[in-house]
């Protein structure tokens, strides 16, 4: 049997690392946005910092646009909680640090993770502020 909670904190990480490639490397591979949006349930949501609905379908076209879009950006993921965990999904609370050489901005998360049927979990829903 496998720790959803500790496998969810992995996912967690192993996304932004992805999301620091895709958007710090003009270059960065092709396969590395297709490895990210992977991680999404099909009817993913997000509420963006800005208080805006996302629903999923608009992740392709939303990350198309930010390849390399913030060259050297450097990407920290502190203050991870697990706030609720069953059988079929985990709730997590992270604080995400970015950083690049024109900026920094912080922002507060809560990501809701449920079991994938014959995989692993998957981002359900995702709500940002900025902090």
């Amino acid at each position: 049997m496998t720790d959803l909670p500790a496998t969810c904190l992995r996912l967690t990480l192993d996304a932004h690392a992805l999301i620091e490639q895709w958007i710090g490397q003009p270059d960065a591979p092709d396969d590395a946005l297709a490895e990210l949006l992977s991680g999404f349930a099909p009817g993913f949501t997000m509420i963006t910092t800005d208080g805006q609905r996302l629903a999923g379908d608009a992740l392709p076209a939303l990350f198309a646009g930010l390849r390399g879009a913030r060259p050297g950006l450097k990407i920290g993921i502190d203050e991870m909680a697990v706030r609720h965990a069953d059988a079929a999904s985990v709730l997590l609370s992270y604080r995400e640090r970015h950083a690049w050489r024109n900026g920094a901005t912080q922002r507060r998360a809560t990501v809701l993770f449920t079991a994938g049927a014959d995989g692993p979990p998957l981002w359900a829903h995702l709500h940002e502020t900025w902090a």
